[in-house]
């Protein structure tokens, strides 16, 4: 059984999944931590579950931390409770709705009382793009039903202005009231509608799985602040050609995005990461110099390279001399630098 929770301005939307049913819980007001909500809730057999899937705003490496050590107090394997951004749960949405992205852009209307967003799903090349789109100064200042409509229709023009789209979702408390009169016309011309609390609950409970997950994630592009700007690694001579080894992916969320390797060098001072895109495109070059380090060719180090991101746009890179086995002991010298970036287009 795979089990999704979404946490949201202080309520708990719950959905599970066994075989091919789908059973939504009752919205429930969250007292305390999130991670008391999950262990209450699983002592009590209301969660059961093989694995867990979370939805929530503002995760951190912390926040990470606190789902490693609630998975060892449930006594689950480790990763059995995943982290999701909302981004990674629309398209866990998508693939459990088996929305055709051939035959369209899948869209979903977040509105909340953190703001109004609007998310695009689409194919492009064989690859799902998901964009995000902050539309909450345009309904803010909306009170009465009319005027909300009426600002709703005008986004939904502007969203749905390129490409045909296909399939729409409305998520968030924002939509109660029935407010959406001529706006509910407008989205209904020629597309599928629906509206739930439950659908970022859903698409984790349908990603929880480590199989599942893979398959739809590792090849999605999530172009949003959330999201990792580019593949960052190095390009080093294996077997007689030159091969990229990624140390941290494009496109995953920032908090998780860490990796490690280990290299054999010799006769270097210093050296050179490549930050490319998804497509292995080379967008820009940093010199990592390795002071003290003695360069001559007979001399061999054993390096490990340890890269996280310390937020969306800084990742830190640290490389320790390991030493080589008994012909030379570590020098126990670590080099360290931060990376600051930017979005949009690289320069070397």
């Amino acid at each position: 059984m795979q089990t999704g929770i979404h946490f949201e301005n202080g309520q708990a939307y719950a959905c599970r999944m066994d075989g091919q049913r789908t059973i939504e819980q009752e919205p429930e007001r969250m007292q305390g931590a999130w991670t008391d909500y999950i262990a209450e809730n699983v002592s009590q057999g209301e969660l059961g579950s093989d694995s867990i899937g979370i939805v929530m705003d503002g995760i951190t490496p912390e926040i990470m931390e606190e789902a490693g050590k609630l998975c060892q107090q449930l006594g689950l394997p480790s990763g059995g409770v995943k982290l999701y951004t909302k981004e990674e749960a629309v398209v866990g949405l998508v693939r459990l709705q088996k929305d055709e992205l051939d035959r369209g852009n899948t869209a979903v209307f977040d509105y909340t009382q953190s703001g109004f967003y609007y998310y695009e799903v689409k194919k492009r090349n064989g690859q799902i793009l998901v964009k995000r789109q902050d539309y909450t100064s345009e309904i803010a200042e909306a009170s009465a039903k009319t005027e909300k409509d009426q600002a709703f229709v005008r986004i939904i023009k502007k969203a749905l202005a390129k490409g045909v789209t296909a399939t729409v979702y409305l998520c968030g408390d924002g939509f109660d009231g029935q407010w959406f009169q001529e706006s509910t016309r407008v989205l209904c011309m020629g597309r599928r509608v629906f509206m739930g609390k439950h659908l970022y609950a859903s698409g984790a409970a349908y990603l929880s799985g480590e199989e599942v997950f893979e398959k739809s994630c590792e090849d999605a592009v999530i172009l949003t602040e959330t999201m990792t700007m580019c593949q960052i690694g190095l390009t080093l001579h294996h077997h007689g050609r030159d091969v990229f080894y990624p140390l941290m992916k494009e496109g995953r969320p920032w908090f998780e995005s860490k990796g490690e390797m280990e290299l054999f060098v010799s006769d270097i001072s210093s050296l050179t990461f490549e930050l490319r895109s998804k497509a292995g495109i080379k967008q820009a070059m940093v010199c990592f110099p390795l002071t003290g380090m003695i360069k001559n060719k007979d001399i061999v180090y054993q390096l490990k390279v340890q890269g996280e991101y310390l937020a969306p746009d800084r990742c830190r890179i640290k490389v320790s001399d390991q030493g080589f086995g008994n012909i030379r002991p570590s020098g126990f010298q670590v080099w360290q630098q931060d990376i600051y970036l930017e979005r949009g287009d690289f320069r070397e």
